[in-house]
């Protein structure tokens, strides 16, 4: 050791025991001074009469540690009150000492002054060895007494980083939404955790990690590198764009070539897009004009722009012109339904005021403007009529008379198709048989005016004479049961 060297270490070594045997006597003259208090974990609190020093480790990120690494320190942070809890002023001298040589101050002679907030801040750095170690900080605030605070931590050794891992991802599926389209349950950020690990799989705290990903997309990384935390993780964030992609993150710990991938995130569902907004009624057709409680499902699908399905819990708002909405499938008074994987549906109800043709209305926002669409479909009702049959049908017995046909239609009251499934057959048949095609009515695929066709044979009897008479009845049944259009048709032999 030289003499220069020598010289410093003296002078280190006066500091040190000068502040102790000051402190001491301070303490057993009873001047005021408060005993310095120890808190593990990183801060430190004495209180007197005289002030107070609140004294506290941080690490680079700005958290509260204890741990200093042999690659990286902490920083020291003191803040001093007077007597009532107010900052001091700046220019308050405040002396910082390390008991051990495990770790050294930034400044030379540790000493530095409070600023305008009474906060004095000095860098701690890993010395020479590892192991447990003390921080004190020393002031005088008011009068002439000393307050100190000390703290405690330790430096580890510096390990080795042998492999940095892919963690997790937040949301979970590794889908976000395009930009603009977030809502509840919906996220434009996922959350990317990767964790530095040495040759024990035991995470490396303060280590610097570099991300990156494959240019190309209009996603945004949230960062281009990250610091490990005590546990060795590293968090990163990935901001959706407006398109429709897929994204995969690279890591590497910084000045290595220690280096591996997330999984892949997905850019995918947009907004709602009015080309691919659409409502549909599960029944085109049933039985329910001026019947009450008669129930259609109205679904609705959608998707964005790009064909994908919107996200889920998007709400489709209902109305109609007749009848009534009951929400979520008919569980919900709400009149509106909330889409899962694109698509959702509410009840169409039956009730005052009635009309031949109920037209359901959606609504949807997609932030920009409000989508609208429709659907109808036919409330059949019971009652109906044929239309074109025979009043009186001819046969002359002069020569075997050959069967006849007759095409005619079926409506309901208003002018539409009978509900589908509505039979009818050939009643009280005399001299004479008939059958009918189809016998049970199909009603339209479409919403429209007019009924159902349909056909009667009409077979005379095998051997007639002049004079004879017949008839047949043709009536419809409802699927509920109603009966109505009872028609005759006379037939005549000459």
């Amino acid at each position: 050791m030289n003499q220069t060297s020598m010289g410093c270490h003296v002078a280190k070594l006066f500091r040190f025991f000068s502040a102790i045997l000051l402190i001491a006597l301070l303490t057993a003259c009873g001047g005021g001074g408060g005993s310095a208090g120890s808190v593990s974990g990183g801060s430190g609190v004495s209180q007197t009469p005289n002030g107070k020093i609140q004294l506290s480790l941080l690490d680079q990120a700005g958290v509260t540690s204890s741990h200093i690494s042999s690659s990286s320190g902490l920083l020291a942070k003191a803040t001093l009150t007077n007597s009532s809890g107010a900052p001091v002023g700046p220019g308050v001298l405040v002396t910082f000492v390390v008991v051990g040589s495990d770790a050294t101050l930034s400044s030379t002679n540790g000493t530095t002054l409070t600023d305008s907030n009474g906060v004095a801040i000095i860098g701690l750095k890993p010395g020479v060895g590892t192991g447990a170690g003390t921080l004190t900080a020393s002031a005088i605030i008011v009068g002439t007494a000393v307050v100190t605070a000390s703290t405690t931590f330790d430096v580890k050794p510096n390990a080795t980083p042998v492999a940095i891992n892919f963690v997790a991802a937040v949301p979970s599926d590794k889908s976000i939404v395009i930009k603009g389209a977030g809502g509840i349950l919906r996220s434009e950020v996922a959350l990317l955790t990767f964790a530095v690990v040495d040759a024990s799989n035991t995470g490396i705290a303060d280590v610097k990690v570099n991300f990156s990903m494959l240019p190309g997309t209009d996603v945004v990384l949230g960062a281009s590198t990250g610091i490990t935390d005590p546990s060795g993780k590293v968090t990163v964030t990935v901001s959706s764009g407006s398109s429709v992609t897929t994204v995969v993150v690279n890591a590497t710990v910084n000045g290595t070539s220690i280096n591996t991938k997330s999984d892949t995130i997905a850019v995918t569902t947009g907004l709602v897009s009015n080309a691919h907004f659409d409502i549909y009624p599960e029944k085109l057709n049933l039985e329910a004009f001026n019947i009450a409680g008669i129930e259609n499902k109205i679904t609705a699908f959608l998707a964005d722009a790009n064909g994908g399905v919107v996200a889920d819990g998007m709400p489709v708002a209902f109305t109609t012109d007749s009848g009534a909405i009951v929400g979520d499938d008919g569980t919900k008074d709400t009149a509106r339904c909330l889409t899962k994987n694109g698509a959702c549906s509410v009840i169409w109800r039956s009730q005052a005021p009635f009309s031949a043709t109920p037209t359901v209305f959606a609504t949807v926002s997609n932030g920009l403007i409000v989508l609208a669409k429709s659907t109808q479909f036919t409330a059949n009702a019971s009652y109906g009529m044929f239309v074109g049959l025979p009043v009186t049908v001819n046969f002359l017995c002069a020569t075997p008379p050959a069967p006849k046909s007759f095409d005619f239609s079926i409506v309901d009251q208003n002018g539409y198709s009978m509900p589908t499934g509505t039979t009818f057959t050939p009643l009280d048949m005399t001299n004479v048989t008939a059958t009918v095609f189809p016998a049970t009515v199909t009603a339209k695929a479409a919403v429209s005016l007019g009924g159902t066709g349909h056909s009667i044979t009409i077979t005379p009897k095998a051997s007639c004479v002049a004079g004879d008479k017949g008839h047949l009845f043709l009536e419809l049944t409802s699927p509920k049961g109603s009966k109505s259009g009872a028609t005759r048709i006379d037939i005549v032999y000459q």
